[in-house]
């Protein structure tokens, strides 16, 4: 039931002396690759082939938001992972890109373990980097530290009321705001990412603050805006929570847009005691469960859409059963 679902961190860097993405040729591309390799693997990291990954192993990899589907299908990138620790892709963005994402971890703690990395890489090739713009980037607004921040987080009664004033106002401070949107533009599960690109002019620690504050305000706002829906039309959000429940208890065909959007009523009900659960519900967990990827790798097969949504409705039944 948190509002922070979870933050992430990426440090950028590019090779000195080497074109940036996307204008790296192959020849070059091996290259970085080779001359990072050694170095990560002695930090305990395990490489892994992504050109062998299965469909399922790809899908997987992409609804976690860990890889992109061009980078999965890209012969000059290579990706290394190491238990509990920063995941390292080369040639994506940029010629190195170090991240960490976390439901727990604070962001100093996911910042501190991805610059350990990156420290430790630095002692062995030279980075690009500008005396007055500070590291070099291919997006030159992610210049500067190089550092990029992100929070996913769930806003139900926000979203509600209309966020459109919220997110104009956060745009002129410099922050994103964006929604996960389905293929028509309708925003899914009440859920958005928040984060501010331009790092030139800010140190490190500085930007880490800037963005703790602004995500603690946003909270705030969410909190509030829950205790209005709840005070002003508990009606129509009892209405709401209980059509939620109502079809992710009984549908016997479920998309994966339908069944995120009442997820996100249901942890909402939840929270303002409109429904009580058997057990703790973790709202992004399970919902993550019956998304498309999970469910095919989980399965072991591709499926169609329409068996993807008999199967979805078949555990969504089955986990409200045992939540409520």
């Amino acid at each position: 039931m948190s509002i922070l679902i979870k933050s992430g961190v990426k440090l950028l860097r590019n090779i000195e002396g080497y074109n940036f993405m996307p204008k790296l040729n192959e020849v070059d591309a091996l290259d970085i690759v080779n001359l990072l390799e050694g170095k990560i693997l002695q930090l305990g990291y395990e490489r892994f082939d992504v050109l062998r990954m299965s469909q399922l192993e790809k899908l997987k990899y992409i609804e976690r938001e860990i890889l992109s589907t061009s980078f999965l299908n890209n012969n000059i990138s290579a990706y290394y992972k190491k238990k509990d620790y920063t995941d390292i892709l080369v040639n994506d963005t940029d010629h190195l890109v170090i991240s960490k994402s976390s439901r727990k971890k604070d962001l100093e703690s996911l910042y501190k373990m991805c610059f350990e990395v990156e420290d430790a890489l630095s002692k062995e090739v030279s980075f690009a980097f500008d005396s007055e713009l500070g590291y070099l980037t291919t997006r030159p607004i992610n210049a500067g530290t190089g550092l990029i921040i992100s929070h996913k987080l769930h806003l139900p009664a926000l979203s509600f009321y209309g966020i459109d004033s919220i997110s104009k106002s956060l745009l002129r401070l410099g922050y994103n705001l964006n929604a996960y949107r389905d293929s028509k533009g309708k925003i899914l599960g009440a859920m958005y990412s928040l984060f501010f690109e331009t790092t030139i002019g800010y140190s490190e620690d500085s930007y880490i603050k800037k963005m703790n504050t602004i995500v603690k305000e946003i909270i705030s706002m969410e909190n509030e805006a829950q205790k209005k829906l709840y005070l002003d039309s508990i009606i129509t959000l009892e209405d709401m929570v209980n059509r939620s429940l109502g079809v992710l208890r009984n549908a016997r065909v479920l998309s994966e847009e339908e069944m995120m959007n009442c997820m996100s009523n249901i942890d909402l009900g939840i929270k303002l005691s409109i429904l009580k659960a058997n057990r703790d519900f973790d709202f992004y967990d399970e919902m993550m469960k019956l998304r498309n990827g999970y469910l095919q790798y989980e399965r072991g097969s591709i499926l169609d859409l329409k068996s993807r949504n008999i199967l979805r409705a078949n555990k969504s039944r089955a986990l409200m059963k045992e939540v409520f």
